[in-house]
């Protein structure tokens, strides 16, 4: 009798998988560095008119003053690292629906305050608020200009020096926000927005990171978010 030995084959295993480290926080942004070293060119433009006597005592006012209609146009250009202009928040058209839902929304809080509650003083004030709502939900935002300069960062007109300035985030979510917030070093001040628009975010992070430190845990105000969620 013949016996047929057959070689059991082992089975197919898969290769191991070697855990690969997580990204840091900041890799998101591909480790991005500014093909111009906006800050560099800046100093040189600098250096090159700082024996105009003129330019020197801009220069300088520059560094104390807030209000940059006190600063002669050609100095605010040669200290501009980077500018850009965008809307001052991002606008949501409102149609025939929306209105009604919030007519329909502040009439019915309108009637229990008043009908339920007997609260006339808080149906007047519902009422104004969704009048303001009305008013506000028409309007077109503003084109602000932005602009990162030597002495810090400029709104249009208003400049916010660096050293009142601790740290800043850019939030960058397409369909949802394109922003950068600034926090303030002193406690009591609001943080600072500037929105992104078109302009390009990688850039805008890059020189920021020259001046201010770079802090992730900062996030959108919950009433911003609730803002846009309403579609303000």
């Amino acid at each position: 009798m013949i016996i047929s030995r057959i070689r059991r084959r082992e089975p197919n295993r898969p290769a191991p998988v070697v855990p690969q480290p997580k990204p840091a926080a900041a890799d998101q942004w591909g480790g991005f560095k500014a093909k111009q070293p906006q800050r560099q060119s800046a100093e040189k433009r600098l250096e090159s008119d700082n024996t105009d006597p003129r330019w020197q005592h801009e220069a300088k006012e520059m560094k104390v003053t807030h209000d940059l209609d006190e600063v002669d146009d050609d100095v605010e250009k040669d200290a501009t690292l980077l500018e850009w202009r965008a809307p001052e928040h991002e606008h949501h058209p409102k149609n025939v629906v929306w209105f009604a839902v919030l007519a329909a929304g502040i009439t019915a809080i309108v009637g229990i305050m008043l009908f339920i509650f007997t609260n006339i003083l808080g149906a007047i004030s519902v009422g104004l608020i969704g009048g303001l709502m009305y008013y506000l939900a028409q309007q077109k935002p503003r084109i602000v200009r932005y602009r990162i300069m030597l002495d810090g960062i400029a709104l249009n007109n208003i400049l916010y020096h660096w050293e009142d300035l601790a740290a800043f985030n850019v939030i960058y979510e397409p369909d949802e926000t394109k922003t950068v917030i600034l926090r303030s070093a002193k406690r009591f001040s609001p943080y600072l927005h500037m929105e992104v628009g078109d302009a390009d975010p990688v850039v805008i992070r890059e020189v920021l990171m020259e001046y201010v430190t770079e802090d992730q845990t900062i996030q959108e105000p919950i009433a911003d978010i609730i803002a846009r969620r309403l579609g303000f």
